[in-house]
């Protein structure tokens, strides 16, 4: 009798052990940050966030995508802490879907548009409404879906104000993000793209035609939001506004003067 108590009082102990293993692991994956981040800001919000975990030991999860694709995950039920939008449109999405902390939007970075082209190519643009738009496009061009990426947002709307975008509609290839349109450029699918300058500079392959005047398009900001204000997220959100994550997002081209 008294073995069969010990062999009982073992597996109740063992059974403890097993279920409070399940529990820490559990808290772990609960204690996790939950970040969604317009696809443009991949670098930064990398390196901000691992910076981030060796100060505090708290672990990220990172969704990346174009701004418009993440607002409508969150929208559908997808769990995120914090949001990094490359525009306002989708911030004010979410604000009047109510799943955003109120008073938690602030200006991140911000950007600027660039064409880009193959190393060894060239263009020719003059960004008057006169030019013949045409003449600078040999096959196809490409830049982000404007339904969805900001980036092609803020390119239609430079190609818009020239009148350019009708006449040469046909021979724009829309990418799904930021990143993408680099991808097509730098495997020579098109001629060349419109892209952020922090995209432009990461790659070698590539170089900057053009800046594009930004008379011809909104403002570049890129937001960052609340959507849980657990005491971890709230620190990694200011961790993102400090003086180190801005020098962190200069180092990738973007701007934080006057942030």
């Amino acid at each position: 009798m008294r073995i069969k108590d010990y062999i009982q009082s073992f597996l109740l102990f063992f059974l403890f052990i097993i279920i409070g293993l399940q529990y820490s692991c559990q808290e772990k994956y609960n204690n996790n940050i939950m970040l969604f981040a317009a696809g443009g800001s991949i670098l930064p919000t990398n390196e901000v966030c691992d910076s981030f975990t060796s100060i505090y030991k708290i672990e990220t999860e990172r969704n990346f995508a174009a701004s418009g694709v993440l607002a409508r995950q969150i929208k559908a039920g997808a769990e995120a802490d914090i949001y990094i939008s490359a525009n306002k449109q989708w911030i004010d999405f979410l604000c009047d879907n109510e799943l955003l902390i109120e008073n938690s939007v602030s200006e991140l970075a911000k950007n600027k548009l660039v064409v880009i082209c193959p190393k060894n190519n060239e263009v020719n643009l003059n960004f008057t409404k006169e030019f013949d738009i045409k003449s600078a496009i040999h096959d196809k061009i490409s830049m982000g879906d404007p339904k969805y990426v900001p980036v092609g947002k803020y390119a239609k709307q430079a190609l818009d104000s020239l009148d350019w975008y009708n006449q040469i509609r046909t021979n724009i290839i829309l990418a799904k993000d930021v990143t993408s349109v680099l991808h097509y450029v730098v495997l020579g699918e098109c001629d060349w793209g419109i892209v952020y300058y922090s995209e432009a500079i990461k790659s070698n392959k590539v170089k900057i035609a053009y800046e594009i005047p930004q008379e011809l398009y909104d403002p570049i900001i890129f937001y960052i939001a609340l959507l849980n204000e657990n005491y971890n997220v709230q620190k990694l959100y200011h961790y993102f506004k400090s003086e180190t994550s801005k020098k962190n997002l200069n180092k990738y081209g973007f701007i934080t003067d006057n942030l």
